[in-house]
């Protein structure tokens, strides 16, 4: 959580004096009065025609999959860095999840995207990893000319940007999440968004299966099919209809720290920083860095924290490094052998050949990524004392 105070306490209060808790509500209370107005607003600030508010990040990757038709015998390209929820959601449809390299901007390697398309693959998954825009002008091309469908996972990067334009809006579909360690929180929530109305309606019935009961479906053209249970509330709407207000200043001071931050650090010639594919639209949560060894790389973690400095390497996040999917790499993909996509016979001709050690590349950046976090609560004097802790320690470590 970023920023949380009365503003939000009071919210819930509301929600809770109207005696109203329910998305859909009823004809005399409105229905659906928090989540339709969040989903109103989050489509007005990131200017996208449809949104669905949902229970989660993970949710919202599955409504998207699910809208663009994606299921058993197709393959989606995921990056071998981000949460287990991103492969998850494509086993959740039936998929079968192939998994590449990222570069050293620790967002998927448009290269490895392009290498590993094959005759079943069907979209794309990129993800923009700690606030991070990934290159998006090099993936939606490769996407377009194989036509393959496109699936932001924004869910760390709330309110980013890349090319002046929201990160959730640039392919068919995009997933947010606004659970606690997100910029936008709501303990956990999440939306679905696009610019389609075929693939809105879609992610609809998927949200919510039994919506054929309420009158939000009247005027839909698509048939109504058996979908899950990923509504969101009142209480959790209510929540970020206020988050959503501090948006704009959190996000202001995240990159106003990280650029002052940046343009201070002293780094020895072992260290860089690490490539940004839109500096501007970056969401200023962490400063990555890139170390010439994993031994250069744990040296100058160890010393960015004995001197204070918040400081870790991503190749200790474990549940984000795709050797540590353990779902995944034992290929046991659902709870029952004949729903588990990986012993699908439509999936037989897919691939899902998976070992610890298949993706070096990724191993190797992240064990040379440093990332160095960033406070919304920093002032000047903080981030001065901090910046040059920082480029003691680093310069230590040369």
């Amino acid at each position: 959580m970023y920023t949380m105070g009365n503003e939000e306490v009071e919210a819930v209060r509301r929600v809770a004096e109207r005696k109203q808790t329910f998305r859909y509500g009823s004809p005399a209370a409105g229905h659906g009065n928090e989540v339709v107005l969040f989903e109103q607003e989050w489509a007005d600030h990131i200017q996208v025609p449809h949104v669905l508010a949902t229970t989660s990040g993970t949710a919202s990757l599955i409504c998207a999959l699910a809208a663009l038709g994606i299921g058993p015998g197709d393959e989606v390209i995921v990056p071998g860095y981000t949460y287990i929820a991103t492969a998850l959601a494509v086993t959740n449809v039936g998929a079968v999840p192939v998994i590449v390299d990222i570069d050293e901007s620790c967002t998927m390697d448009p290269d490895a995207l392009e290498t590993a398309i094959g005759s079943r693959t069907r979209a794309v998954i990129p993800v923009h990893m700690q606030g991070m825009p990934c290159d998006l002008e090099r993936i939606l091309a490769i996407a377009k000319s194989h036509r393959l469908l496109v699936v932001e996972d924004s869910c760390q990067a709330v309110g980013g940007s890349y090319r002046g334009r929201h990160l959730g809006t640039w392919g068919d579909a995009g997933a947010f999440s606004f659970n606690h360690y997100k910029i936008l929180s709501a303990g956990e929530s999440g939306a679905f968004v696009t610019s389609n109305q075929a693939y809105y309606e879609r992610a609809f019935i998927q949200h919510d299966g039994g919506c054929n009961l309420w009158p939000e479906v009247v005027g839909m053209t698509t048939d109504i099919f058996g979908g899950g249970n990923f509504r969101s509330n009142e209480f959790a709407a209510a929540i970020l209809r206020e988050q959503l207000k501090r948006l704009p200043g959190i996000l202001e001071q995240l990159r106003a720290g990280k650029r002052a931050f940046v343009s201070e650090l002293q780094l020895p010639e072992s260290i860089r920083i690490a490539p940004m594919h839109d500096p501007d639209g970056d969401c200023g949560v962490q400063t990555l860095l890139t170390a010439a060894s994993s031994g250069v790389c744990r040296r100058a973690i160890e010393a960015l924290k004995a001197s204070g400095v918040p400081a870790v390497t991503p190749a200790d996040s474990g549940r984000h490094i795709y050797k540590n999917w353990q779902p995944v790499m034992n290929r046991r993909g659902a709870h029952h052998p004949a729903m588990d996509p990986f012993r699908m016979a439509e999936n037989r001709e897919c691939r899902s050949h998976y070992s610890p050690d298949m993706l070096p590349q990724t191993l190797d950046i992240l064990e040379r990524s440093i990332m160095i976090m960033h406070s919304v609560d920093w002032n000047d004097a903080e981030r001065t004392r901090l910046v040059d802790a920082a480029s003691a320690a680093l310069a230590a470590t040369a």
